[in-house]
């Protein structure tokens, strides 16, 4: 899903800078972006090969909205084609640098139904989540818990990441994500390291570029491999896009 990546999401949170300067002084902001990636990889599985994902995203107060969209190009869809992901979410400062996240995604997959259909997961999926995250220590920490309602299916995710500053303009962002899925019938740990260079163009415009290496505890990385007796437990893949803020 969206936040897809660590990578891209080391993007939106320097990419978005400009655009949480720019809502103290509005009560609405809105982002948007479009990502390529060579692998479309979500907590340790690969759904899909070289991939567009556009987004866009609005948010009041402590309050964000958004809708996501990955489609392959070309015939590089593995496991269930196109998928669109609503959601939301809401903030809750905990104190001066602890945040607390509470959110809903549902996922849907426009090959296996009509939209908010589930067909057992085949067409969509609900989620609830929370996650805590430590914006003022070093590494900026967070976890985040997951539940699936459709495949009951829960999952731990922690992460730190480090920001390097190269210019006024530029930065270089490092993270780290580890977690656990565990599932009806099914259960597996992943991790995933990132690093992306990041460019703003405007005060609302950025642009980054990033590489990224995942492992999968079961070697069910890329589920096209292991389907065909050629289980992959590593994969290495790359991602570029370009977001604003207004």
């Amino acid at each position: 899903m969206k936040h897809l990546t660590l990578a891209a999401a080391l993007l939106c949170a320097t990419a978005m800078a400009p655009t949480a300067a720019f809502a103290q002084d509005s009560d609405l902001s809105v982002s948007t972006g479009v990502d390529f990636v060579s692998q479309y990889v979500f907590r340790g599985v690969s759904l899909a090969d070289d991939a567009v994902q556009p987004y866009v995203e609005a948010s009041v107060g402590n309050f964000t909205v958004g809708g996501w969209f990955s489609t392959g190009i070309g015939e590089n869809s593995v496991f269930a084609g196109d998928e669109f992901d609503l959601y939301a979410g809401y903030s809750v400062p905990l104190d001066s640098s602890i945040s607390l996240d509470l959110g809903a995604t549902y996922y849907h997959y426009p090959q296996g139904g009509d939209f908010f259909e589930t067909k057992d997961g085949g067409a969509g999926t609900y989620e609830v989540s929370a996650s805590v995250g430590f914006g003022d220590v070093a590494l900026s920490p967070s976890v985040s818990a997951y539940y699936d309602l459709t495949l009951e299916a829960f999952t731990l995710e922690g992460g730190v990441g480090h920001s390097i500053a190269v210019s006024d303009n530029q930065s270089v962002d490092l993270g780290l994500t580890v977690g656990l899925v565990d599932g009806d019938g099914f259960s597996y740990e992943w991790g995933t390291a990132s690093a992306s260079f990041n460019q703003s163009l405007t005060d609302d415009v950025g642009v980054y570029i990033g590489a990224n290496y995942a492992l999968n505890s079961e070697d069910l990385l890329d589920f096209d491999s292991a389907l065909n007796g050629d289980p992959k437990g590593g994969m290495f893949w790359l991602g570029t896009g370009i977001s604003a803020g207004f």
